[in-house]
């Protein structure tokens, strides 16, 4: 449905900031969000931490700085038009481990909410798949 809905879409040029949640673009969506796709993901950042220089050149990953202080943050490109940037911060003795995924500004513009949601849970199972397998 992903694809359906992006080769059907309205948008024309890619706006990559600032990043939005998931939650800007529909009422609802950012609860199922969080526990579906986030929590998920914030169980293997010491994983992701030691393996990230193999894992993310198989995902269109990039590095980049963090806007939070995260321990990593990487952009992806999901889509030709549609960018996910990720915040990922490892536990410590105040905070339980957080993973936050953002899209590019006018990912609505290219995905409906619930394609933007199929987005995300996609991206979650082809990294946890990738951290089994290398």
């Amino acid at each position: 449905t992903v694809l359906l809905d992006y080769l059907s879409c309205r948008g024309d040029a890619l706006i990559e900031r600032p990043w939005r949640a998931v939650g800007d673009f529909a009422d609802g969506l950012a609860a199922d969000f969080r526990k579906r796709v986030e929590l998920p993901l914030a169980q293997h950042i010491g994983e992701l931490a030691t393996r990230a220089s193999t894992i993310l050149p198989l995902i269109d990953g990039t590095p980049t700085a963090s806007m939070i202080g995260s321990d990593i943050s990487f952009t992806v490109r999901a889509l030709p038009k549609v960018l996910l940037h990720v915040e990922l911060s490892q536990e410590n003795q105040e905070f339980p481990a957080e993973a936050w995924v953002l899209y590019s500004h006018n990912a609505d513009a290219f995905l409906s909410p619930g394609g933007l949601r199929a987005l995300g849970e996609l991206f979650r199972d082809r990294l946890l798949s990738l951290l089994r397998i290398y």
